[in-house]
C-alpha cells in the first residue's frame, strides 16, 4: 500500500504528520508553517478587488450588513477584511 504524500496548503511543505481526527476526517501538521489542516477541506478564496470593494464600501459609509448583501459575502468574512486592511495586510 503506497502512502500519499500530503502537501501543506499554506506554505507547499511535504513535512507534513497526521494530527488527529476531527468529525471523522483525518488532520495533518506541518512541521514548517504549524498550519492544521485536513485533505478534502474546500477553501473559498475571493479575489482583490472584491476585497477592495467591500473595504471602500466600508469607507464609503456602508454598513456591514449592506456590503453583505450587496455582495453575498458573510458579514464576518468582511468584517476580517476591514481588520486587515487597518493593520496594512
Amino acid at each position: 500500500m503506497e502512502e500519499k504524500k500530503v502537501i501543506c496548503p499554506n506554505c507547499g511543505s511535504s513535512k507534513c504528520i497526521k494530527n488527529g481526527r476531527v468529525n471523522n476526517k483525518q488532520t495533518y501538521l506541518c512541521k514548517s508553517c504549524y498550519s492544521r489542516f485536513s485533505l478534502d477541506r474546500i477553501r473559498k478564496r475571493y479575489p482583490n478587488e472584491i476585497k477592495k470593494t467591500a473595504v471602500k464600501l466600508y469607507k464609503d459609509g456602508y454598513t456591514l450588513t449592506e456590503i453583505s448583501k450587496k455582495l453575498d459575502i458573510k458579514i464576518q468574512t468582511i468584517h476580517y477584511w476591514i481588520k486587515n486592511s487597518r493593520n496594512g495586510r
